[in-house]
């Protein structure tokens, strides 16, 4: 029989609470993570709750409060807000962290107006945060890979329907599935032209869906069979949300330093998607 050992002060998890400030964001619906009906975080008056019984949880450091209203902000507006509510729990609960969330935008439509930069959030939050002894996080995300990632689709078939050029390539909503999920932009490269005046074009994929598309009404060269087109800024939630609806095997993820290209992860197989399934006989 083993005795059961408490564990020491030092060996405690140190955890912040996540709270829900009621701020809606200037972002997607689907992204906005801060408003009163969000499923993330707890409201106000719960945390007060909480962290005014902290003895009650002796296994647990309750050291900070994290915040976070979502992703693509306009501007630092809503994160600004939302760190004022945090600041009422540090103070008077003498906590120690916080984390300022992320949402740090990325410029995926050049021609859609500046976006906000991770200084522009520095210089909002500066004077809240100016003089305190805290230990802040911060999760840039998205702002960091997002750019560093390309989608490599290949044409398989192009029509003409309706006065535009309709392009049908070989990725779909299984590779990048952003413009399906949230109508996000994401430019598009023709690797070959056929030196021809660009046409209203939509891009779309090969899946069983009519919101399996890249892009609609975007001027584009037009293409032919087996062109390559580049889908950009693919870094961010492009392998890390595919998936293997309609049977779609997922495609190899190429890693480019210089000069060097090497495979960090191989293209799936038939004999991979049916590995997991089992017989009783």
């Amino acid at each position: 029989m083993h005795s059961k050992r408490w564990p020491r002060p030092w060996e405690r998890p140190c955890v912040a609470v996540r709270l829900n400030p009621a701020v809606e964001a200037d972002t997607h619906r689907h992204i906005a993570t801060g408003g009163e009906r969000s499923k993330f975080g707890i409201d106000l008056d719960e945390a007060e709750r909480l962290f005014a019984d902290a003895a009650r949880y002796r296994r647990l450091d309750l050291a900070g409060v994290h915040v976070h209203v979502g992703s693509q902000l306009a501007s630092p507006d809503a994160t600004v807000a939302a760190v004022r509510q945090a600041l009422e729990l540090v103070d008077r609960y003498r906590l120690r962290m916080l984390n300022l969330g992320g949402g740090f935008p990325v410029e995926y439509q050049a021609d859609a107006g500046p976006t906000p930069a991770p200084s522009d959030f520095a210089g909002a939050l500066a004077p809240l945060l100016r003089g305190r002894d805290l230990e802040l996080m911060i999760e840039p995300g998205r702002s960091i890979v997002a750019d560093a990632g390309v989608l490599l689709a290949r044409v398989l078939y192009v029509k003409q329907r309706a006065g535009r050029q309709v392009i049908v390539v070989d990725a779909g909503m299984t590779e990048l599935i952003r413009p399906a999920l949230y109508g996000a932009y994401h430019p598009i490269v023709p690797l070959q032209t056929h030196g021809a005046a660009e046409v209203l074009s939509d891009v779309v994929g090969p899946v069983c869906e009519s919101a399996d598309a890249f892009a609609r009404d975007r001027p584009l060269p037009p293409m032919q069979r087996g062109d390559l087109l580049a889908i950009t800024h693919a870094g961010a939630y492009g392998m890390s949300m595919a998936s293997n609806y309609n049977s779609r095997l997922r495609p190899a993820e190429v890693m480019i330093d210089g000069a060097v290209a090497s495979l960090i992860r191989r293209r799936e197989t038939i004999e991979d998607l049916l590995a997991t399934e089992v017989s009783d006989q």
